[in-house]
């Protein structure tokens, strides 16, 4: 239980992943308010980077910080690693404080971790969530209503409301025994899973009218270039919910999806069924889950289409 690690220090440093996604923001941001409401004496900070301003819903949302700058900070005592398999995916420059911490944990469900990132790794691969496997680590009798609306949030986002294939039984009653906290589960599902500001039904709508089909139907495959995102004037951040719309196109296994970020194309895969697309994110130096992963390519996105296709095909025969 996260108690006993929360004994005997006086602050704590949580981080995420680069690029948050709503099961990051929601498990840093549950932590910090079952921090902040059970353990008034320890100085608590969350670290990270830009997200959706409609996950600002959540209870402490304003309190994060978008980078760790070691200038200003003293070593904490401890640091807790959320939803990250490796070091290259920590966000916020979050790396540097977490190796000075006197102690450190890391709470995942990558199967691409390697249970070796911190002091205690608590990674369950079988879950559908970081938020799922963090509160089985919570004392149920202290998870307030501001922790279970973030853990529901983080639980949503990592399921796709429930539809992905990474969703169980034990993931129901998690969300059954959060509702029960008076956790607003209609206000957070509409307003930050199923709503698009403007500019992101605009660019998705291009994406959408752009997309190609592969290998007799069973992939769809789409990118954004520097220009798109110009055209329409969107980040990164406004492109992560992409992927999940592609993966609606009926008939189809696999999704592909590419999108700049700092110099590269970000690679986002889904697959419903049959493909393992860790295997394939791993050749681009990413990882993730069997049904959703992602890495990074200097390739031109074409040529890293190209590459990915050959390796969804080795796997189709």
């Amino acid at each position: 239980m996260i108690d006993n690690f929360l004994k005997d220090i006086s602050s704590l440093a949580i981080f995420g992943h680069v690029r948050p996604d709503g099961d990051c923001a929601g498990s840093t941001l549950a932590l910090y308010n079952y921090v902040t409401d059970n353990f008034p004496n320890i100085k608590v900070q969350v670290y990270l980077e830009k997200f959706p301003e409609s996950y600002k819903i959540l209870n402490g949302a304003d309190k994060a910080l978008p980078l760790f700058e070691n200038a200003s900070n003293q070593p904490y005592d401890a640091a807790v690693l959320m939803d990250t398999p490796s070091f290259e995916r920590v966000g916020a420059g979050g790396a540097e404080a977490i190796k000075a911490a006197r102690k450190t944990c890391n709470i995942d469900h990558h199967i691409s971790n390697p249970l070796n990132l911190c002091d205690l790794n608590i990674v369950k691969p079988e879950a559908s969530s970081a938020c799922e496997v963090l509160f089985d680590q919570l004392d149920p009798s202290k998870i307030s209503v501001r922790t279970a609306s973030c853990l529901y949030l983080g639980i949503v986002h990592d399921t796709g409301a429930f539809k992905f294939s990474s969703t169980g039984k034990h993931t129901m009653e998690v969300v059954g025994a959060l509702i029960e906290k008076g956790v607003d589960f209609a206000r957070i599902v509409n307003e930050t899973y199923y709503s698009r500001t403007y500019k992101q039904t605009l660019v998705t709508g291009h994406v959408l009218s752009h997309c190609k089909l592969a290998l007799e139907g069973k992939v769809v495959h789409a990118y954004v270039t520097p220009e798109t995102m110009k055209e329409f004037d969107v980040t990164p951040v406004d492109l992560s919910n992409v992927i999940d719309t592609l993966r609606e196109v009926s008939g189809t296994e696999v999704a592909v999806f590419l999108y700049p970020v700092n110099g590269k194309y970000k690679i986002s895969l889904r697959s419903n069924y049959a493909v393992d697309v860790n295997a394939i994110a791993k050749e681009f130096g990413g990882g993730g889950h069997t049904r959703a992963a992602g890495g990074d390519t200097d390739l031109p996105p074409d040529d890293a289409i190209r590459k990915i296709l050959e390796l969804v095909e080795e796997q189709l025969i």
